[in-house]
């Protein structure tokens, strides 16, 4: 059964206006809407990973992830996952999560070594960059699936070595290098979705239901279901269900 990822952003700066929410109490309240809908975990984000957006310290993203983790919210709100980059963020929430969406490529020490105290699975991201931040500042290249196919061969074992549970892999189809012809990107992404079958040999997938004017993609979303993907982070909860119900109807 494919895990639904529905999207909350406390962060105000992101292009995706319509997942984001100005108060804590918003938060909750969007929260159990999207549970009741179906969403089986809550991606919260709280710093805009899109490549133009404004660039924003670790101590914003914490003030605005604090207020958010500091307001009591209900018992049935535990299937939390944190979308952070930031390793500083993710060991101070680490705690109060189900998943930690890890969008960096860089693992210290310190950061495994929690991980596989704590026991929380982490979604491992694919960047040719350390983070979104840095991506910015290389040199332009289409992304490579055989790139993105290697770079989960090797890191996957070598965190589990380190105990670390990985939840899935996310070979990413949204955090792009500034210059990457817009036109371009339904392309590249058609190319990284078609790998989706080699990345289920090395874990279980994860993907970002890709948008276009702010609504689903569905020609798409409807492939990525086709390759038989197992997790999808979406800002389009109802739209996504309409194409996995008859999937689920003819298991």
């Amino acid at each position: 059964m494919i895990k639904i990822f529905s999207v909350i952003n406390l962060s105000k700066e992101s292009p995706q206006q319509d997942s984001w929410v100005a108060t804590p109490k918003e938060a909750i309240q969007k929260m159990l809407a999207l549970k009741q809908l179906g969403a089986d975990y809550i991606d919260i984000g709280a710093r805009s990973s899109f490549s133009k957006s404004m660039e924003l310290d670790d101590s914003i993203e914490q003030q605005r992830l604090e207020y958010f983790f500091s307001t009591p919210r209900p018992k049935c709100l535990t299937s939390i996952s944190l979308d952070t980059w930031s390793e500083t963020n993710a060991l101070k929430y680490l705690p109060n999560i189900a998943v930690l969406n890890y969008t960096s490529t860089y693992f210290s020490e310190a950061l495994t070594s929690e991980l596989a105290n704590t026991g929380c699975p982490i979604i491992l991201n694919y960047l040719p960059a350390a983070n979104p931040y840095a991506l910015r500042k290389t040199t332009y290249s289409p992304p490579s699936p055989q790139a993105i196919v290697d770079y989960f061969s090797v890191t996957v074992p070598f965190l589990e070595k380190k105990r670390v549970k990985v939840f899935a892999i996310d070979p990413n189809l949204g955090m792009w290098h500034p210059e990457t012809p817009h036109e371009l990107k339904p392309t590249l992404q058609r190319k990284i979705i078609e790998a989706i079958p080699e990345l289920k040999k090395i874990a279980s997938v994860f993907i970002v239901a890709p948008r276009t004017n702010n609504l689903l993609n569905i020609k798409l979303s409807e492939f990525i279901l086709a390759q038989g993907v197992d997790c999808i982070r979406t800002h389009d909860l109802l739209a996504l269900k309409d194409l996995i119900r008859p999937l689920s109807r003819s298991q």
